[in-house]
């Protein structure tokens, strides 16, 4: 049952007593927590200073202190990457959101972007690169740049080794490890970008997804001895890190089987994929107990993006649950599915479905894709995911909030509505000359997929922010808007 919508720049959605009080009773809630309300305010251009240049694959993060405080980071010029001229540019807002300045730009031809608070306010932006011959070698690097007053001002960029898709953590735990902070990413072999033989230096005994530490704000920064490898049928990325209380940091990877092609190479990979949580004892000296979060289905390329991990961080009744948030492609249709850990990674609930739809009236061709999960200071888990009712058409922004630990999900809402076909067409432009939009490492799309990721966070006031990009105005560009839940965690 969806709620109500009032009128205005803010939407509120109210959940009906009747369904409060039967979602609590069926988790033997001893009294209802009165009425629930979800309030979505109106969506805002974050990047109006750069409004013709396209823009995909966001990340949002939240300053701890201060709520007004926000930083948003993109990659830019997509359309420009076969001239190397992709760059990551970081956002930020200093009044909660409302609007937007240009920070910083990457130097380089870099992508994956990464952005986020140290517990002190410092701000940090990253994001990685490589070139033909590095690629080659499977040698990629990253240019991170700091703001020591909290993203007015930055140092220049400082370079490093690195890999493929990084999530930044940072230890806020006041214990003997805090302000450190970590990177984890993929060591790219070649394996998911090209067929036949794996040519890499690394083998099964040599980790592929790696972590970086640094206890002085990135000034140096050195490899933890942590690791995943690479086993001879599968291929581990990385998907997000967290530090919980004790210092510990989790690592949250997904394990993609590949496919042979009869001779000892490899062919592509398999639908079936399996997501994993690895814990990290405090200073992420050594990965120790991997668990199983769940398998999934991942055989639609249009749904295909990382997944999403965060901690609950409070002092309330959930605090250090893990929560994942994922996408399975298995038939009819797309799912978003939460799962949830109290015991520190070590065992998880069975996966909660968020999408929650009409199986009478939803199309077959709905798809529902790029979930981001956050927690808010008062333990209230939000989740926002892209849905899209037919391949050529860009995708609207769902949320749903649990207040009870992820056991139950409110209706999902609609936080942006972009329906129908885009203006200006949806095709990317060629990237190379061998992306003709057919061979099975063609970066040429027909559709508008957003990149990987998308942003979710939330202020030390309890607001969530959502970040997307859309191509509402003809052109990939990057929007926010704000989701308050009223009511109390139980």
């Amino acid at each position: 049952m969806m709620g109500t919508e009032s009128p205005g720049a803010a939407r509120t959605v109210v959940y009906p007593f009747v369904w409060v009080l039967l979602t609590w009773a069926a988790v033997g809630g001893a009294q209802p927590p009165g009425q629930l309300t979800i309030t979505v305010g109106p969506t805002v251009q974050v990047s109006r200073t750069n409004p013709e240049r396209p823009h995909e694959e966001v990340i949002l993060a939240a300053h701890p202190k201060d709520p007004r405080r926000l930083i948003g980071c993109s990659m830019v010029d997509m359309n420009r990457y076969g001239e190397r001229l992709l760059h990551s540019i970081a956002y930020t807002s200093d009044d909660g959101g409302a609007h937007w300045q240009t920070a910083v730009e990457s130097t380089e031809f870099n992508g994956d972007p990464m952005c986020g608070y140290g517990p002190d306010g410092r701000a940090y932006f990253l994001s990685i690169g490589t070139d033909d011959k590095s690629w080659a070698q499977v040698v990629w690097w990253m240019e991170l740049f700091r703001s020591d007053d909290g993203g007015r001002t930055w140092g220049n960029g400082v370079r490093g080794a690195l890999g493929d898709r990084p999530y930044l953590a940072f230890d806020g735990t006041g214990g003997p490890h805090h302000g450190t902070g970590y990177v984890l990413y993929a060591i790219r072999t070649t394996a998911l970008d090209k067929e036949g033989k794996i040519s890499t230096p690394r083998d099964g005994t040599v980790p592929t997804l790696e972590v970086i530490r640094s206890s002085d704000g990135f000034t140096s920064w050195s490899k933890a001895a942590v690791g995943v490898t690479l086993g001879s049928s599968y291929f581990p990325t990385g998907s997000g890190a967290v530090v919980l209380s004790d210092g510990s940091l989790a690592a949250l990877w997904v394990k993609r089987f590949l496919t042979a092609d009869g001779s000892g190479g490899v062919s592509g990979q398999e639908g079936r994929q399996e997501l994993h949580v690895t814990l990290a004892r405090p200073g992420a000296d050594l990965f120790g107990l991997t668990a199983k979060v769940a398998d999934l289905t991942a055989g639609n390329p249009y749904s295909a993006t990382f997944f999403s991990m965060v901690g609950d961080l409070t002092k309330g009744p959930y605090r250090d649950r893990l929560y994942v948030a994922w996408t399975d492609t298995k038939t009819p249709r797309s799912q978003i599915l939460v799962s949830h850990s109290s015991d520190r990674g070590t065992s998880w609930s069975a996966p909660q479905m968020v999408n929650v739809v009409d199986p009478a009236t939803a199309p077959a061709s709905l798809d529902d894709y790029m979930p981001t999960v956050a927690v808010n200071g008062n333990g209230v888990v939000g989740v926002t995911w892209r849905r899209r009712a037919r391949n050529d058409q860009d995708a609207d922004v769902l949320f749903s909030a649990s207040l009870d630990g992820g056991t139950t999900w409110l209706q999902p809402v609609l936080v942006s509505g972009v329906s129908g076909e885009v203006a200006g067409g949806i095709a990317r432009p060629k990237l190379r000359a061998e992306d003709d939009g057919h061979g099975r490492t063609s970066r040429r799309q027909t559709y508008f997929k957003g990149g990987d990721t998308s942003g979710l966070a939330a202020d030390v006031n309890g607001v969530f922010h959502a970040l997307w990009t859309d191509q509402r105005s003809g052109i990939g560009q990057v929007y926010t808007g704000t989701i308050t839940v009223g009511g109390t965690p139980r």
